[in-house]
């Protein structure tokens, strides 16, 4: 005998939310503030609708950390929504969970993948562009996909775009000004608080600190231009093998003496960002490669501090943020050093400016080894150049789950602090190109030296 349930999974939605569920338009975008609960609500509409229709859906994020995240999303809806079932029928019902995809008991099956035009030409499902505005070659994506999703020979599939703006020059924002057949929605973060989200705007706002930015993440507005900084292609030619994440121990040891060749970028964070130590090791007559990439997630700073300590007496050089929360902690670290080691960076929109600017030279001129790591890719890839409408330049990036490009700030603090140390053969180092083709086809170019400076 059934059950009747009492509150159902919708009504565990907030108004705006369940407006995007129930809105059964074959195509729809949904211009939204980041921290609302949008990716949520597009799980919900996933899952409810491969459990009525059984049809097939694929989410297309910006890279592969955002895809699984969308995941977890889509598991946690599943769950629900199968709890229910199973209360109801008093059968257990419950799908068949992998990493990167689900398949329900009645067939439908429910993927999650980085976007790129293979993948997208790939499948005949329903199809979500999760912050679309952020993918890498939108276009041809788009000219990918709508073959797909059009084709009356395939049913009637549905299409979602989903994102916060990211400029004006990019697909997204032609989609919103100009598609008419989609059904629109919009979604500021006054929207989603005036609609029961429990959220302090205030405290969100004083905590960003940065009226452009303000203005684009969470009032959806589209800023004069946005374009990428660090694309795909610049990142991966600058991957290499003999680039670590992890050092090993004795590099930091308390035994060993100041290392003329290693260089140390720190960006502080605590309850809402990653602190991120990036350490480079510059190879005599050779790149400036990637030893440690150093993250602390939620640590207090005393032990912060703890850890950070080795890192800073070993190096010849470092920078660190001494923005806000950063200044206390540069300061301690800086009672342990000369001057001529270490610089507090305060952060403002011309410095921040300068210091990307030397990064994305250092890439094109192939003088900086990365480890090939996603994490390192989607860090990177998610910071944005905006130009305004009154024509300020600045750099930003989306805070996510994973941070808010904490990576890349402490690889261009790194890249700085390089740069600041008059010794270690900079001239050289700078004339020096690492070879074509870094990821492991060149290796003798970057290994003869592996350890020298850690004996």
């Amino acid at each position: 005998m059934s059950k009747k349930l009492k509150v159902t999974p919708l009504d565990l939605l907030l108004p705006y939310q369940l407006a995007w569920v129930r809105d059964d338009a074959r195509f729809k975008i949904w211009l939204k503030s980041r921290q609302i609960g949008g990716s949520l609500a597009a799980s919900f509409e996933v899952v409810a609708d491969a459990l009525e229709t059984g049809g097939d859906w694929v989410i297309l994020s910006a890279g592969e950390r955002q895809a699984l995240e969308f995941m977890d999303k889509v598991q946690r809806a599943a769950s629900i929504f199968c709890d229910a079932i199973s209360y109801s029928t008093g059968k257990e019902y419950r799908p068949e969970v992998q990493k990167s995809q689900l398949r329900f008991p009645n067939g439908a099956r429910v993927l999650a993948l980085p976007a790129n035009p293979a993948t997208a030409r790939g499948y005949s499902a329903n199809l979500v562009l999760d912050e679309f505005a952020f993918h890498e070659n939108p276009e041809e994506i788009w000219r990918a996909v709508y073959p797909i999703i059009s084709n009356p020979l395939r049913g009637a599939l549905k299409l979602r775009v989903i994102s916060t703006p990211a400029g004006r020059n990019n697909k997204y924002f032609d989609l919103w000004e100009h598609a008419p057949a989609f059904s629109r929605h919009k979604t500021t973060v006054y929207d989603a608080v005036a609609s029961g989200l429990a959220l302090n705007i205030e405290e969100l706002r004083a905590n960003l600190a940065d009226p452009d930015g303000w203005a684009q993440e969470f009032e959806c507005q589209f800023m004069e231009h946005s374009s990428q900084v660090f694309p795909a292609d610049l990142v991966r030619a600058c991957e290499s093998d003999d680039a670590t994440l992890d050092a090993p121990e004795e590099l930091f040891s308390r035994e060993s003496r100041i290392r003329p060749a290693l260089f140390v970028g720190i960006d502080v964070g605590r309850k809402r960002d990653l602190t991120v130590a990036w350490t480079l090791e510059r190879l005599p007559g050779g790149p400036l490669i990637t030893r440690e990439v150093l993250v602390l997630d939620r640590i207090p700073f005393p032990q912060q501090e703890a850890i950070l300590a080795p890192r800073v007496m070993a190096a010849a050089f470092t920078a660190i943020d001494a923005t806000g929360i950063g200044g206390p902690v540069s300061e301690h670290l800086a009672a342990a050093l000369d001057e001529t080691r270490l610089e507090g960076v305060t952060f403002t929109g011309d410095r921040k400016r300068e210091l990307f600017e030397r990064l994305k030279k250092s890439m094109q001129a192939r003088t900086v080894a990365l480890p090939a790591a996603a994490v390192i890719r989607d860090d990177l890839g998610s910071m944005q150049r905006i130009v305004s409408p009154g024509g300020t330049i600045r750099y930003a990036a989306a805070r996510t789950a994973d941070g808010h490009a904490d990576r890349s700030t402490a690889l261009a603090l790194a890249i700085h602090a390089a740069q600041r140390n008059p010794g270690a053969g900079w001239g050289a180092f700078a004339s020096t190109r690492v070879p074509t083709g870094m990821n492991g086809h060149h290796r003798p170019a970057l290994t003869r030296f592996r350890g020298a400076w850690a004996r």
